[in-house]
């Protein structure tokens, strides 16, 4: 699930306009406000689409077998 989890947060921020996108990689830690909501939306965005993904690959082989 933490691969799921990683690779939602790449595909979100990649997907973000350039000024969010800054916030995130730029003041990860920032305690200004704007910075936190934003940095929460990202989060929130990126865990549902790992928890979607989960969902539709539950039973499903996503790694190919050796």
């Amino acid at each position: 699930m933490a691969k799921l989890y990683e690779k939602a947060w790449n595909k979100t921020v990649e997907g973000l306009n350039e000024w969010k996108k800054d916030i995130i990689i730029n003041h990860p830690l920032s305690t200004d406000r704007m910075h936190q909501d934003v940095s929460r939306e990202v989060a929130r965005d990126a865990a549902r689409l790992a928890e979607q993904w989960d969902e539709e690959f539950k039973g499903k082989v996503t790694t190919p077998a050796p």
